[in-house]
């Protein structure tokens, strides 16, 4: 059966203006609701990081703290590890005189005496001092042997030492000598001789002890 709508054409203008006022104040409540919502969100979030915040500067406050009081431990360490290097450094570049000598041990010819032996570190190669230009002699070595092609050998043999360089014969003379036996008095004739070195100069030069003081 048909339905007809018996009410005049101004009420029906009427109603479908209420309905549609009806609808926008729904939606606009309905959009009110979700903005209430979006707010309360966004405000929780906004309270829960300043709460995380307050905690964080809390405890960058309490670290603060430890590291004021572990400051001079640093600056000790610091120290500490500058004396170390600095120890490494003056090893690294000392004159091994023992190695050296135990060296010169090895490689002596059998029928070289030496009579003496004199060493200085130049100044060259002590701390905080620029490497000089200049030769010098740092090593002389003075013996006696029987024969000059002894004297050749052991100038040879010096050359196997890695710390020695320049070796340079000064001089190798006859020198007659006197030995007393029970059948008298013997004239022998030895080889006098004098060899200088130099000592090989350091790769870098060696630090100086120098630190800087640490306020307590």
């Amino acid at each position: 059966m048909k339905r007809i709508n018996l009410l005049p054409q101004e009420e029906r203008v009427k109603a479908s203006r209420e309905r549609g006022l009806i609808w926008a104040i729904l939606i606009l409540v309905a959009v009110v609701v979700v903005l209430g919502l979006v707010y309360m969100k966004y405000n929780n979030d906004v309270g829960a990081k300043k709460a995380e915040l307050t905690a964080i500067q809390a405890q960058t406050a309490q670290v603060q703290i430890q590291i004021a009081a572990l400051s001079p431990y640093a600056a000790l360490q610091a120290q500490r590890t500058a004396m170390t290097e600095t120890a490494k450094g003056i090893y690294e570049s000392s004159v091994p005189f023992s190695i050296l000598l135990q060296e010169l041990s090895l490689v002596i010819p059998e029928n070289v005496r030496l009579q003496t032996l004199t060493a200085a570190v130049p100044a060259s190669m002590l701390p905080g001092v620029p490497a000089a230009a200049a030769a010098t002699t740092d090593v002389t070595f003075t013996g006696q042997t029987e024969k000059h092609r002894d004297v050749a050998e052991f100038l040879t043999r010096l050359g196997l030492i890695p710390q020695l360089k320049g070796i340079t014969l000064g001089s190798s003379i006859d020198v007659a000598t006197a030995a007393t036996t029970p059948g008298g008095t013997t004239t022998t004739s030895v080889k006098q001789f004098t060899v200088t070195a130099q000592l090989r100069p350091y790769t870098t030069n060696p630090p100086t002890t120098t630190l800087q003081a640490v306020a307590p």
